[in-house]
């Protein structure tokens, strides 16, 4: 598993940073994702930051530094959230017993879809069996 410190970021950005404005808003665990945790970024390419409230927020609502977009969890979708889970790149854990929970029944029940999301792609593009 990658860590945090091994995502590119901008110069003007640093983990603590991004620890401090998620913390102060109430984070109780985040992640990084997207395209820099991938290696497909590009010099202007945003950080992408996953994380979870245990209540309702919204992403506007959580001030964060001009190159961060920040997907809330508490109401993200599964096909987002799940790819999170899988292969986002944990930022900040301030309540583990939760994240892994959190993160357990996410990656279960992405996986549990797969079949679904491969069936309505060949479907959507013809390529039905």
């Amino acid at each position: 598993m990658m860590a945090a410190e091994a995502v590119p970021l901008p110069e003007e950005l640093s983990l603590d940073d991004l620890r401090a404005h998620l913390r102060d808003s109430g984070a109780v665990f985040a992640f990084l994702h997207g395209s820099r945790v991938a290696g497909a970024f590009r010099v202007d390419s945003d950080v992408d930051v996953a994380a979870w409230f245990g209540r309702s927020v919204a992403s506007w609502e959580v001030p964060m530094p001009p190159a961060v977009d920040l997907l809330v969890l508490d109401d993200a979708g599964l096909e987002l959230s799940g790819r999170v889970a899988q292969y986002g790149v944990l930022l900040l854990d301030d309540d583990p017993p939760a994240r892994v929970a959190w993160q357990a029944d996410r990656s279960k029940r992405y996986l549990d879809e797969a079949h679904r999301r491969r069936d309505l792609t060949d479907t959507v593009f013809g390529r039905a069996r």
